[in-house]
């Protein structure tokens, strides 16, 4: 008899436990749930600066070798400028020193300078942005330079033109009457006389 009990008694706590674990399976939620996928922001960036090309060190007179990089036109004082490269082509490595930039009209400047105080390995490059703003139309001629402290110099001449800013047009012209004499409003016009204004006719008088 004790025997039978202890039957009973063991499945009636497999039956539970079996219960108990399937309520938790159906209670609980997905341990890995699908995320959401990531969206990638496609809001427009800003375009960067034009690419200038590549600058060499020259090793004569300060020459670089007579490189000219033009940048896009532009409107009177509205920047204009790209990004140029210092590249070391030769066998040693060349130290740069601190640059300068000059124009024959409006301000031509360094914007952003990765190249002054850089020892350049062979075949390695730094970048330099230049920006030049101009106060009158027409074409332009600066020149950007840094010398070594081996003795080679990046010079380069930077080219570019002004343009005025086109006219602001007037998007709509009122348009007048046909005789020049605006239109009379409606509550200008003359009202019809109210029927109790009418003047009463009287009656002929009894004999």
């Amino acid at each position: 008899m004790p025997d039978i009990r202890r039957g009973f008694a063991a499945v009636a706590l497999l039956t539970a436990l079996t219960t108990t674990a399937s309520a938790c399976s159906d209670s609980d939620p997905d341990t890995n749930p699908t995320r959401p996928a990531t969206t990638t922001d496609t809001s427009p960036t800003a375009p960067e600066d034009d690419d200038l090309g590549k600058v060499f060190p020259g090793t004569s007179g300060g020459s670089g070798g007579g490189s000219t990089v033009a940048v896009p036109r532009a409107q009177l004082d509205e920047p204009a400028g790209g990004t140029m490269e210092f590249a070391n082509d030769q066998q040693v490595p060349l130290t740069v020193q601190p640059l300068t930039a000059t124009a024959n009209s409006g301000d031509l400047s360094i914007v952003a300078d990765g190249c002054s105080g850089v020892t350049l390995q062979p075949q390695e490059a730094c970048s330099v942005r230049i920006s030049h703003v101009a106060h009158v139309p027409g074409t332009w001629t600066g020149t950007v330079t840094a010398p070594t402290a081996e003795g080679p110099v990046f010079s380069v001449t930077v080219t570019g033109e002004a343009v005025e800013a086109a006219p602001e047009t007037t998007s709509e012209t009122p348009t007048p009457e046909p005789d020049g004499t605006p239109a009379t409003p409606d509550e200008t016009e003359t009202p019809e006389t109210p029927d109790e204004t009418e003047t009463p006719t009287p009656e002929p008088a009894l004999t």
